[in-house]
């Protein structure tokens, strides 16, 4: 008589998903630092919200053995002190896989790739679902896969999918297949072999939208050794770390209070982050949100920083308008991220950045920008002013205007950089100002 010979490729895990205002949904101890017992005895340790083959239900469940335990390797970088290792184990003289996985495992076959072992969503114990109500633009996780072939592939998925007691079925088949909705799903190949180094590699494996279905509601995630049942070799192990959902992150601006500032004068520019700014299994710096002003026309091609803060979350950043700009009236101002590098739309209105020497200047009857001045200058005044006349430091007359207007605004042309003095007319008495060109 043949002896029943359980073989799977898939393996089980509960996770509960818990809130988070950066990242969006969550896998709960998605660092595997917490660990407990399913059952009696240190044969059932497993990490916390997380389980193997030892959970398993199904008519040949007690065939499954332990192939799964905390170890202190951990990825390079990380702040936590255990990751969580499996390995391939032999049962009755073929290769069981060692596996991790979200749901639960159901052994119901003699045969590896039987249509009776699966893992599955079981809507009707919490400890077995796992809710989400979005798409997540990716899933990240750390691996050190050591095996002796270097042709063998493990693999990570994570499937979303609808209402129901959603089954990844060791054939290759999903069932029902009409509630699929996403799919993250990478093969790859052993980061080093058999009892050799300890080298960690991170996936980062976009989720897929793959229907019929639009309505997501669980997410079903597994890990296992070997991507086709039944193989792999006994001397495997795989080391598993950190594991993360990935939003894609986006940064707008609030609105500013007022569109004139002057120069040295502070600014508040409130902003929304949304989405994983910065992921915490990935070893970068810390996200910094820049404020940026155009110049004077507008553009952003050679942007001044306005300052910058550390942060992953919504705030205000407050900055200076800086001295020795030029003064004008069409400037914008625009936030940039580090961590997932991004731009916000401009604050969507012109904006008049006047100089103190402007200001001083309209008391005394006259205002004349841009300080300092470039192509043209401008002067505007509230009486009539009969004309201006330009001159050089040396009292050379160099530019004439003799027009009666309250408003004027003069091409400089191929005046030399420097400083000028204007004289401006008006009925019963003049003004001479000092004027600097750039």
């Amino acid at each position: 008589m043949k002896r029943p010979v359980l073989l799977l490729s898939l393996g089980l895990c509960f996770v509960s998903i818990v809130c988070n205002a950066q990242y969006g949904k969550q896998f709960e101890n998605r660092g595997f630092e917490s660990w407990a017992n399913f059952g009696s005895g240190n044969d059932t340790n497993e990490p916390v919200h997380w389980h193997s083959g030892m959970s398993a239900s199904g008519t040949f469940s007690g065939f499954l053995s332990k192939q799964i335990e905390p170890s202190t390797h951990v990825r390079p970088g990380s702040s936590g002190s255990k990751s969580v290792r499996m390995w391939p184990k032999s049962v009755m003289g073929v290769t069981a896989n060692g596996n991790l996985t979200c749901g639960r495992m159901n052994a119901g076959s003699m045969s590896a790739s039987g249509s009776s072992n699966y893992n599955y969503t079981q809507r009707s114990d919490s400890r077995f679902n796992t809710p989400i109500n979005t798409i997540p633009d990716s899933l990240a996780v750390w691996v050190c896969f050591r095996s002796a072939s270097a042709d063998q592939n493990a693999r990570a998925r994570a499937i979303i999918h609808g209402d129901a007691d959603f089954r990844e079925v060791a054939n290759g088949t999903f069932d029902p297949s009409d509630k699929l909705v996403a799919m993250a799903s990478r093969s790859f190949k052993r980061t080093s072999t058999s009892e050799g180094s300890y080298t960690w590699r991170r996936l980062s494996i976009p989720f897929v939208e793959q229907g019929p279905c639009h309505d997501p509601r669980y997410i079903l995630f597994t890990i296992t050794t070997n991507e086709i049942p039944g193989q792999g070799g006994t001397s495997d192990d795989m080391y598993v770390d950190d594991i993360l959902l990935i939003y894609n992150p986006s940064v707008r601006m609030g609105a500013i209070e007022k569109d004139h500032f002057m120069m040295g004068e502070s600014l508040t520019i409130p902003f929304t982050l949304e989405g994983t700014m910065s992921a915490e299994n990935l070893n970068k710096e810390a996200n910094q949100v820049i404020a940026q002003l155009s110049n004077a026309n507008g553009s952003f091609s050679t942007p001044t920083e306005l300052g910058r803060i550390t942060t992953n979350s919504s705030g205000n950043i407050t900055v200076t308008i800086p001295s020795g700009i030029y003064a004008g009236e069409h400037y914008r101002v625009r936030l940039v991220t580090t961590n997932y590098p991004m731009v916000s739309d401009d604050n969507g209105f012109d904006i008049n950045i006047q100089s103190s020497v402007e200001v001083a200047e309209s008391r005394g009857g006259v205002s004349i920008f841009p300080v300092p001045a470039r192509q043209f200058i401008h002067f505007t005044s509230n009486r009539m002013m009969k004309g201006i006349e330009i001159y050089s430091m040396s009292g050379d007359l160099v530019l004439s205007y003799q027009k009666a207007s309250k408003e004027v605004e003069l091409p400089l042309g191929s005046m030399a950089p420097g400083i000028y003095f204007a004289r401006c007319r008006f009925d019963q008495d003049e003004l001479i100002r000092k004027i600097l060109v750039d």
